[in-house]
């Protein structure tokens, strides 16, 4: 159990999320060795005011511009000190017991993340929308994509190349040096979206050893934070946009020529039929950006 650890969030404008969910958060690392360390993402509100005033003995980093998620979480994880990393959003209340469930699997020193229950609500605990545990990635129609229907729902340790995978993103537990030498999240897919199962999908193709263990559970605020910032369609193209990405970076080679090309091809000649402009918006941004990071 004695497996220090860094809580990294990022925030942006989430004054109020902190005010609430900090207090669970402290409840449950109490008896550990921690660090706490927001990184704000040039925040408009008053966050760091309320950081400074409140909870001093938090480290607070900001951004100079506004990042995204991936840039800002990665900015978190080189400044932690800690065997440990909790990656947590700042709508995301712990249940009291979290931490003494999650760290004491690290005894296993080959274990390289843990992923609980995340329970996703409206405006309280009790309605609850659904409750993210795992997914199994499949192909069709020249993407890559989830299937949340059946996902684990017993204690599960996953690894290699295997469709059923954890996304890492919201709030999980692991190991510093293993993140690092994943290098964090991809900054690509900045400002936010697929990053969580980018991850995810590296850890096992590197052979990491990721845990589901249901009984860890969070509660999370779904559309508390993106959506109040960005627009539905902002949301939507750069979702579109991150699954070319996703689906370019893990498709095998191939497999992405022979099936995902050819239909590419077919709907960048034919969506111009139902005027689905959204489709060509979120394909060429996608070339766009992997061109970017490509450099």
């Amino acid at each position: 159990m004695n497996h220090p650890i860094s809580i990294i969030l990022p925030n942006y404008n989430g004054a109020g999320l902190l005010e609430k969910n900090l207090p669970s958060l402290l409840e449950a690392i109490n008896g550990f060795k921690y660090e706490i360390i927001v990184i704000d993402d040039c925040s408009s509100d008053n966050s760091v005011r309320f950081l400074e005033q409140s909870y001093p003995d938090i480290t607070v980093i900001q951004n100079e511009v506004n990042l995204g998620f991936s840039a800002t979480c990665n900015k978190g994880i080189r400044a932690s000190r800690m065997e440990l990393l909790c990656v947590v959003n700042t709508d995301v209340t712990f249940t009291p017991d979290y931490f003494t469930k999650t760290i004491k699997e690290f005894d296993d020193v080959s274990l390289f993340a843990v992923k609980g229950d995340i329970i996703n609500y409206n405006s309280s605990f009790e309605d609850v929308i659904n409750i993210d545990r795992t997914t199994l990635l499949y192909y069709k129609r020249g993407f890559l994509r989830f299937d949340t229907k059946t996902p684990l729902t017993k204690r599960t340790l996953i690894t290699g190349d295997n469709a059923q995978f954890i996304g890492l993103g919201c709030c999980f537990v692991c190991r510093r040096e293993q993140m690092l030498d994943l290098g964090g999240f991809d900054e690509i897919y900045s400002p936010f979206y697929w990053e969580d199962c980018d991850l995810g999908r590296r850890a096992m193709q590197k052979g990491f050893k990721l845990l589901y263990l249901p009984e860890a559970n969070v509660f999370h605020q779904a559309s508390s934070t993106i959506s109040n910032y960005r627009s539905h369609s902002q949301r939507r193209l750069v979702s579109n946009r991150n699954k070319f990405l996703f689906t370019w970076r893990h498709l095998d080679r191939k497999r992405l020529w022979l099936s995902h090309a050819p239909v590419t091809l077919l709907n960048l000649l034919s969506r111009w039929l139902i005027l689905d402009w959204k489709y060509y918006a979120a394909f060429f941004y996608a070339i766009k950006r992997q061109l970017k990071f490509n450099r």
